[in-house]
């Protein structure tokens, strides 16, 4: 008995030190691959976020004349500013308006794409728009939305001149602008909002069927709660995206004049800010403070967004 117990221990003693030698080494694998890419992360995304949070606390133009620090003037300025607070506010239109009506079609899509037998082939066709350049497509949709373009044309030809409109004048021109948002957007999400429906088991559809309930029952009962983590997630996807959203709104307002601004977001003013427009103001630290809010913004409503999306995870 003794001696087995000796021999047990002589064991543990000659495997600790091989087994601590093969973690050593894969410790040392293990970053020598990694630090390269954290590296290259770290010079080129970490350290410019770090520099930017600085100069939005300096004067500084971008080029000749190093940056002048001035606490927080920039911050204050934008208190007072009232093109950057038209610009916050319809940030925050496009975040709540147009995100309501995406996922209200996102989800009617997906309700009736999931009868059809050609949903895959249509679920391509939706999500065109999202994958062609949104230059491209904010310039197409505002030649089709002109006073004498495609679509007054359209209503005229047809007899519903009471339904044409002067769809780009400084009244109407936002509202028109997150239309297209949405047209833009929405097959995107019907795509992530169907990967989680599609692996719903069937079984809960039949059963939901033979209790006699309606469409929207099984909807509110059925697909909402066993594909809410999926919701959740493109709900924060969202998020980040429209509050960044530029290309599509520069794109519809059109480059041959400075956006109105009525029309502007907060990617926008801080285009036109730093180097933007005909006329560029090269207000780099005045830039980099609508920055910084910007991912302030974004980090509060993504906080607040999970907390009311939060529910205990559905097993199936």
């Amino acid at each position: 008995m003794a001696t087995t117990i000796e021999a047990r221990r002589s064991t543990r003693r000659r495997t600790r030190p091989a087994g601590r030698a093969q973690d050593k080494q894969r410790r040392r694998t293990y970053w020598s691959f990694v630090s390269p890419a954290l590296l290259v992360y770290g010079l080129l995304f970490v350290a410019p976020a770090f520099y930017g949070v600085y100069a939005s606390f300096t004067e500084w133009r971008g080029s000749g004349d190093s940056p002048k620090f001035t606490g927080l003037e920039n911050y204050r300025r934008l208190l007072r500013d009232t093109e950057f607070q038209q610009a916050f506010f319809n940030t925050l239109k496009v975040v709540a308006y147009c995100g309501v009506a995406i996922f209200i079609l996102a989800f009617a899509i997906t309700i009736l794409l999931r009868e059809m037998r050609a949903k895959k082939a249509l679920r391509s066709v939706l999500f065109i728009p999202y994958i062609v350049s949104p230059i491209i497509v904010g310039i197409a949709l505002a030649t089709l939305l002109t006073p004498d373009g495609a679509v007054n044309g359209t209503l005229r030809a047809i007899g519903l001149n009471l339904f044409t409109a002067d769809w780009l004048n400084s009244g109407m021109l936002f509202r028109t602008i997150m239309i297209g948002i949405v047209w833009v957007s929405t097959g995107f999400y019907v795509l992530l909002i169907m990967a989680g429906v599609d692996r719903i088991p069937p079984y809960f559809y039949e059963d939901a069927e033979l209790a006699g309930v309606n469409a929207f029952q099984k909807f509110w009962h059925v697909t909402l709660p066993l594909s809410w983590d999926v919701v959740t997630v493109s709900a924060v996807l969202w998020v980040i995206g429209s509050v960044r959203i530029f290309d599509f709104i520069y794109a519809f307002v059109g480059t041959a004049s400075t956006p109105p601004i009525s029309a502007r977001t907060i990617t926008v003013e801080q285009f036109l800010t730093t180097t933007g427009g005909h006329d560029p103001a090269y207000e780099m630290g005045y830039g980099c403070a609508m920055g910084v809010v910007m991912v302030v913004l974004i980090g509060v409503l993504v906080i607040v967004l999970r907390r009311v999306m939060r529910r205990d995870a559905i097993e199936f």
